[in-house]
């Protein structure tokens, strides 16, 4: 069996290439209409805006060989997530837009209680099939799944609608149609749950009726959403290393804390929630997002769970290399600051939900905070709740915030400044800098209200594992993943 991953530019195909090499199956990534109608089984993913997704899909010439090999020649066909959405009528990602057309209904954003829901949903979620059968067989205890986007299908037929999710409010997390098959998640970024979905959909024959019990009527998601834990990973010189205060050697020590390639297999073995990779010096030094791209390319093809990546990206061009080497998700510092108008753009050609930006704020008088940019090295004037505000309307999907002062110290999170901005704005923010204990972790999402916590020092120097912190938190009362 082969599978043709369509290429348009979109998204992190090498990772859906790696969960489908995993599996046994051949396949082949190509944006060639050769290539799709000689294909047995075809996946349209993408990470992206609606908008630009079908103006590449134009672009390429793409349309009609889809259309010939899905709808007339009826080939099994997996769009996920933005690969999803195409498939509607029409998508209201900045602006209209006319869709593929091959499901009725249209892509629209969340309407969720800022007050509890962020308009970007990012994270892992219960999915609720209608059917346990084909898609969702042997997976009867593990239905949790990654997402990561702010619009969502509103889907106008019911017997389409295969899954359900909830974020706020019910929306539809997965549909099937006759040969096509489309889900909202990442699968594969869901580590083993999202690898036996995929064996499914290659043992799917689309002639066979879905047959078994309906599992309608049971209740879909989970409320409140779920917290993030997230290891943060510090690259430097082709090493990783642990700053305090952002300086690499404390005390006159150096502190590196592994290899690059083998510390992430760890992390998504222990279930870590999803990964942090940051080239912490590229812009003080002058470099661009090269070295973290070689990394990412190699880690990509180790790991199964979502990570985001960042250091010394200035272009567009750079964010697609990052997100075609494997990333999810880019996180952008200097550059927003130095030109806020690159965050617009990138939102629009990518979609938000894949933009983080980074904020590193130091306490530089009673009560008063500034923005520091260039590894914590250059004052930028900026007061941190300003700057994300004006980040989040520009088109930031979530912030990063970190504390220099706090960096490395373990001394626990500024819950203050994370507290300050988190009520600022309607998007995700990630707390960083300062946990040294479970408890600090759970202060940050209790206390602070961060919809994520990050940590570096406390899983590198304590004997504390993502597995323990997580189960730490369950038992705090916090929703968090199994």
């Amino acid at each position: 069996m082969n599978v043709t991953i369509v290429d348009y530019g979109m998204g992190n195909l090498s990772s859906v290439a790696k969960a489908f090499e995993t599996l046994g199956v051949d396949v082949v990534v190509s944006s060639k209409p050769d290539a799709i109608a000689s294909a047995e089984r075809i996946v349209l993913p993408g990470v992206g805006a609606f908008g630009e997704g079908m103006d590449n899909l134009r672009r390429f010439g793409l349309i009609g060989p889809l259309e010939e090999a899905v709808r007339i020649r009826r080939k099994p066909f997996l769009g996920i997530c933005l690969g999803m959405q195409l498939l509607a009528r029409e998508g209201f990602e900045h602006g209209h837009h006319d869709g593929l057309g091959w499901v009725a209904g249209a892509v629209k954003p969340f309407e969720v209680d800022g007050a509890r829901f962020k308009s970007i949903h990012i994270g892992w979620n219960h999915v609720v099939p209608r059917w346990q059968e084909p898609f969702f067989t042997g997976l009867e205890n593990s239905q949790t799944f990654y997402f990561v986007h702010g619009y969502h299908l509103i889907c106008e037929t019911p017997q389409t609608i295969y899954a359900t999710s909830r974020y706020g409010q019910p929306f539809v997390s997965s549909i099937c149609q006759d040969n096509i098959f489309g889900v909202q998640f990442h699968p594969e970024k869901s580590q083993e749950a999202g690898l036996a979905l995929l064996h499914n959909f290659l043992r799917w024959d689309p002639t066979t009726p879905v047959a078994g019990r309906s599992l309608e009527g049971r209740e879909d998601g989970v409320v409140p959403p779920n917290v993030r834990l997230i290891p943060t990973l510090s690259l430097w010189r082709g090493r990783l290393v642990k700053t305090v205060k952002f300086a690499i050697v404390h005390a006159g020590l150096r502190r590196d804390v592994g290899d690059p390639v083998k510390a992430p297999m760890v992390y998504d073995a222990q279930l870590a929630d999803e990964l942090i990779y940051l080239d912490i010096r590229a812009s003080l030094e002058g470099r661009d997002s090269t070295q973290v791209r070689h990394i990412v390319s190699e880690v990509a093809g180790q790991i199964f769970m979502p990570l985001t990546a960042g250091g010394g990206i200035t272009t567009l061009h750079e964010i697609r290399a990052l997100l075609q080497a494997g990333a999810d998700r880019v996180a952008i510092n200097s550059a927003a600051v130095e030109q806020p108008a690159f965050i617009t753009e990138a939102a629009e050609t990518f979609g938000r939900q894949c933009l983080v930006v980074s904020i590193d704020a130091k306490l530089v008088g009673p009560g008063r905070y500034e923005v520091f940019t260039h590894s914590g090295t250059k004052a930028t004037g900026l007061d941190p709740v300003r700057w994300a505000r004006q980040a989040a309307e520009a088109g930031a999907g979530e912030l990063l915030l970190t504390s220099i002062d706090r960096d490395g110290t373990m001394v626990g999170y500024d819950l203050s400044l994370i507290r300050a901005v988190s009520g600022a704005v309607n998007i995700p923010v990630i707390a960083s800098g300062g946990a040294g204990t479970l408890h600090d972790l759970a202060q940050g999402v209790a206390e602070g209200r961060a919809s994520a916590i990050a940590a570096a020092s406390l899983f590198h120097f304590r004997d504390l594992s993502p597995i323990k912190a997580k189960a730490f938190l369950r038992r705090a009362g916090l929703p968090i993943r199994s």
